[in-house]
């Protein structure tokens, strides 16, 4: 098989991205990567996507179409447990069907993965290269590529506050920018979800080891984590996520009876970035008041 692949920089590719990528360099695959999401893509996808999705879907849609025409293949796994039997969600385990709709499925690349990532890519990787060996060694490669993790430290000379959102929100800059920019604006140290450990977050201590979803069990062990570590949280999800509906109302019972602020901040495609930044303004001045500062 030759020819170019494409990858979307939407959805998984914030927590996969480089390792798919990687794995395709050293096999010398010629790729390309779509853009940047702007608002030109998230039209895109808003307008050929069902209303009922959320728009992190919709984005992911957008980037399928930018490449439809510029590609021979589409690259979309289907990662159905990342790690142990946790699902990702409905969304990311339809990609592949969307895609196919889309873009016409002789052109979707779409392993299947259940936890085990080597087998799915080693046969993607004998579409494209038939020395098995140059395959395996490309695999370990792009595994070793270790993700930089920013070093927890608290500076109780600044106010703390936990964003807690998905990789493919808060990642996007067109979507998540604004929360840690304003928030930074504020005075306020940001730390995010994946900026902890995979330890803390597959924990399943307490109502952790219930969720099933693993992006779920993720946040939630986020938030606990920070909990009674800073001076704020904001939970940040899309609307019409079920799981996230959930988990949040959990989180922001939790957050009441620790006494510690707790914000929600809810996004569609017809969120304006100012009334987010209204909101958190608003949050902040909250805790700075209870502060005394």
């Amino acid at each position: 098989m030759k020819g170019k692949i494409g990858v979307i920089r939407a959805l998984l590719y914030y927590r996969y991205g480089n390792f798919f990528i990687n794995f395709f360099k050293s096999l010398g695959i010629d790729y390309l990567l779509s853009p940047e999401t702007n608002k030109e893509l998230i039209d895109l996808g808003v307008k050929n996507s069902s209303s009922e999705v959320c728009l992190p879907l919709k984005v992911a849609c957008g980037h399928l179409l930018y490449l439809k025409d510029k590609v021979d293949y589409l690259f979309i796994p289907k990662i159905i447990y990342p790690y142990e039997n946790l699902y990702t969600c409905p969304k990311m385990m339809g990609l592949p069907t969307i895609a196919w709709y889309l873009c016409g499925k002789e052109k979707v690349i779409s392993p299947t993965i259940k936890r085990n990532f080597f087998l799915p890519l080693f046969f993607v990787g004998l579409k494209f290269r038939k020395n098995p060996f140059k395959i395996i060694s490309a695999y370990l490669k792009a595994k070793n590529v270790s993700k930089e993790r920013k070093k927890i430290s608290f500076d109780n000379k600044k106010l703390k506050v936990a964003i807690i959102s998905h990789f493919y929100n808060i990642y996007d800059k067109e979507i998540g920018d604004v929360l840690i920019e304003t928030f930074k604006k504020e005075g306020f140290s940001v730390y995010l979800k994946d900026d902890l450990d995979e330890k803390i977050l597959r924990k399943k201590d307490g109502f952790a080891k219930n969720i099933r979803w693993a992006f779920e069990r993720e946040l939630y062990n986020a938030f606990k984590y920070y909990l009674d570590k800073v001076d704020g949280i904001c939970f940040f999800f899309s609307f019409a996520c079920g799981p996230d509906s959930l988990i949040g109302e959990m989180m922001a019972k939790e957050a009441k009876e620790k006494d510690v602020p707790f914000l929600t901040i809810i996004f569609d495609e017809h969120s304006g970035k100012e009334g987010m930044i209204t909101r958190i303004e608003a949050f902040c001045e909250m805790i700075k008041r209870k502060k005394n500062l």
